[in-house]
């Protein structure tokens, strides 16, 4: 057995040794450390250029030890604990970029030093890859369990990546050990009810717990105004946003949600107003307000100044870019702009086709599945209105009727196929479908907009207006709501139109036409309308002779729907001037069907005969029989039978068909190919003015629609008539004829518009051809 003196000696030997290799590697572990072929002197300098950014380091002096460590590291390149220094710096100065991807470079070398780990993971959470800042702030508390800010970065990390069981784990597990400071765990405890979306009890918590972080207690505050907009309690979150506020006017949080909650009652130009405040404070504005302000711009009509704080949104918020992409596609509709419109779409379809692997996965959260559904099945929708704004209505009704088959229960698919029902003219479908949507959701706000505008179509006024004035009581802000009730207004306002026509044949007739037209309504059913007519013709012939006729009109009647498919219109009429001439006009409507409209009309004192009969100073009693086919947007075609009894007892019936198909359908540019076959005679050919016994003739009518501005009430379109063909009269050769007509149409608003157009035409008479010129000039006002 080995003596006591011998074991303190063999001690105290190994005791030395242990120092002396201690001493021995103090010295070496510089020089292995630096490069083989440094100098002595570069070496001494790098670590004291090493030494001094410490003492920065130390003295809070970061930006400044920066240079010093690049400088050192530059010699030292294999100093682990300088790389950990000078990486931690990176991260204290707060450039995360840089700092992420120094760590991946020297990643495995890194981890040797513990306290890189809780350093570097606040880098991956500040560049949102909050995984990786999980990963690591675990790490720094598996070596730490008393690091307060691992445990707040890794409860961060959780929360972000909403995996708040293991949020709530790593809190009690922390409570539990009582390594962390009972002030940090509780703090993080309120954190964690609130981040629940229990901000209720969070405040409680924080009362019973003394937490009175204010920044944290104004969050939780925030949060409870969140919580009222997630549930659609608007009303209740302006007033507890409004009461912050009031407290306290800098309040930054609760002035972007306050913009959130107004937007969200349409409140838009005091949007604006707390934006212009918000801006004013010099701090970044928040993603959820820029998107609510250009909310506000597209709802306030001005969509080119949302394009901008769209686009400022998605680069904001990379994150959740879906809003901003579908508000974009939205401006760009408006502003008629096609390409970028379905190119934003296309962004959107994208964006939803790569969340769908991961929504198919079984793990996902049955929430997110759901909202998956619901955004597919809008940008579905989105499709078919697109298509429909483009006036490709066909395409628009096969996108939805596939829509509608798949989903039979969604109120936007069939909503949206009623609407293109309506739009390519067949009013009593869209309204069946309107009723179908009806029963599935009653309170639905497009369906019953749409519905309204539809028994408006369909002369169901007194119903339509009923609507529209209950949609109003609930949605006074919605601007479809709005507008729907601003056309019924004017639809019943007081009507005044002045027209004025003016004709010339060389050689022939000369004619000036004015008539005023006054509509007064009584109800939405039920209008009177008052014309004063001033007519004014003259003539010169061969045969020398020239005549001058005028006449001055009255006529008063009224426009009376008796049913939805039956209109009536009558008219007494006279002379003013003298207190003679009475006559009487009679017209009635009936629309059977969607495509069939039958006109009758009858009137016993007409100057819309002939212009070289009326340039003899004939008037008529006139009779007419007409049936116009509107098989759809596309395609109509008409049928006419008149005839004219002179005043001079000369007969002259008539027969006129017409057909016309679309053939190009541009959003701007629309061209039509048509057709119009007229036939008439005459009894009797022993009179002055032009009187065949049968006339003729063949034409091709095209119309070209070229659209130059389109924008909410808006309108300014130019429109093409060309015209062509041949004519055969009795005991004539057959000629060819043509003429043009440019026209312009130009509606400002809701209640004034204008029209103005001017024609040209080669006309035949037995066997001599006429030049013609024409103009004719309207307004439209609604007061």
């Amino acid at each position: 057995m080995m003596k006591p003196s011998a074991r303190i000696y063999c001690l105290f030997a190994r005791l030395s040794l242990l120092l002396f290799v201690g001493i021995q590697a103090c010295f070496l572990l510089p020089i292995l450390a630096t490069p083989v072929n440094a100098q002595p002197g570069a070496v001494a300098q790098a670590w004291v250029d090493y030494d001094q950014a410490l003492q920065h380091i130390r003295a809070g002096q970061n930006q400044e030890a920066l240079p010093l460590l690049r400088r050192a590291l530059a010699v030292l390149q294999d100093n682990v604990h300088l790389k950990a220094d000078y990486l931690v710096c990176l991260v204290w100065t707060g450039a995360y970029r840089q700092a992420v991807d120094y760590y991946r470079r020297h990643e495995t070398e890194l981890q040797q030093v513990r306290y890189v780990s809780r350093n570097i993971a606040k880098a991956f959470y500040e560049e949102r890859k909050f995984a990786q800042a999980r990963t690591l702030y675990a790490r720094a508390l598996t070596y730490d369990p008393s690091d307060a800010e691992a445990f707040k970065g890794l409860i961060y990390s959780c929360c972000r990546l909403r995996d708040f069981l293991s949020a709530y784990q790593t809190w009690e597990e922390s409570r539990r050990r009582g390594l962390i400071p009972a002030e940090t765990v509780n703090y993080m405890g309120v954190f964690l009810l609130a981040r629940l979306g229990a901000s209720y009890q969070a405040e409680q918590l924080a009362t019973s717990q003394g937490v009175k972080d204010p920044e944290l207690l104004a969050t939780i505050t925030g949060d409870q105004a969140v919580e009222r907009l997630q549930w659609e309690e608007v009303d209740l979150a302006i007033q507890i946003l409004e009461t912050q506020l009031a407290r306290n006017p800098d309040n930054y949080r609760a002035r972007s949600d306050y913009i959130v909650a107004l937007r969200q009652k349409e409140r838009m130009a005091e949007v604006l107003e707390q934006y212009a405040i918000l801006e004013g404070a010099g701090k970044p504005t928040p993603y959820w307000a820029t998107r609510a302000l250009a909310d506000a711009y597209l709802y306030l009509k001005k969509p080119e100044q949302a394009v901008i704080f769209y686009k400022i949104t998605l680069k904001k918020d990379p994150g959740e870019p879906l809003k901003s992409l579908v508000g974009l596609y939205n401006c760009y509709v408006e502003l008629r702009q096609w390409d970028q419109a379905a190119k934003t779409l296309t962004q959107v379809e994208d964006l939803l086709a790569k969340t769908r692997p991961l929504v198919r996965d079984k793990k996902a959260p049955i929430l997110r599945q759901k909202r998956y559904i619901e955004e597919k099945q809008s940008l579905i929708t989105d499709q078919g209105w697109f298509l429909a704004y483009q006036d490709k209505l066909q395409e628009a009704q096969e996108h939805f009727e596939v829509a509608v088959k798949e989903a039979g229960l969604n109120p936007a698919f069939r909503s949206g196929l009623a609407h293109v029902y309506l739009w390519r003219q067949w009013p009593r479908r869209a309204l069946e479908e309107f009723q179908v949507c009806e029963t599935i959701h009653p309170l639905n706000k497009g369906i019953l907009v749409g519905k309204a505008w539809t028994l408006n179509t369909l002369n169901e006024k007194d119903q339509a207006r009923a609507l529209a004035r209950q949609l109003y009581c609930r949605y006074p802000t919605d601007l479809h709501v709005q507008n729907l009730m601003d056309t019924f207004r004017v639809e019943d306002s007081l009507f005044f139109s002045p027209d004025v026509y003016f004709t010339k044949e060389f050689q022939g007739a000369t004619e000036y036409y004015a008539v005023g037209s006054l509509e007064v309504p009584y109800s939405p059913t039920f209008k009177f309308y008052t014309q004063i007519v001033r007519q004014y013709i003259s003539s010169e012939f061969d045969r020398g002779e020239s005549l001058e006729f005028s006449w001055d009109r009255l006529n008063w009647g009224y426009d009376w729907i008796l049913h939805p498919e039956l209109a009536w219109r009558q008219a007494i009429t006279f002379d003013y001037t003298r207190g003679r001439d009475l006559g009487s006009f009679t017209q009635v409507r009936w629309w059977p069907t969607d495509p069939l409209t039958i006109v009758a009309e009858f009137d016993s004192f007409s100057l819309n005969v002939p212009i070289r009969a009326r340039a003899e100073g004939m008037r008529a009693k006139t009779g007419l029989l007409a049936l116009r086919y509107v098989a759809s947007d596309q395609l109509e075609g008409s049928l006419s039978f008149g005839v004219n009894w002179f005043s001079d007892d000369n007969l002259n019936p008539s027969a006129t068909l017409r057909l016309n198909r679309q053939v190009i359908n541009h959003p701007e540019v629309k061209l039509w190919l048509g057709t119009e076959i007229n036939y008439l005679r005459y009894t009797d050919q022993d009179v002055s003015y032009f009187s065949p016994l049968y006339s003729y003739a063949v034409l091709l009518t095209p119309t070209v629609h070229w659209t130059h501005y389109c924008r909410y009430d808006t309108r300014w379109r130019s429109s093409f008539y060309p015209r062509g063909g041949i004519v055969k009269e009795h005991k004539e050769s057959v000629y060819p004829v043509a003429g043009i007509t440019y026209e312009q149409l130009l509606d400002i608003s809701k209640t004034f518009g204008l029209t103005w157009n001017v024609s040209y035409d080669l006309r035949v008479y037995t066997g001599e051809y006429t030049h013609v010129l024409g103009t004719y000039f309207t307004f439209r006002k609604y007061f």
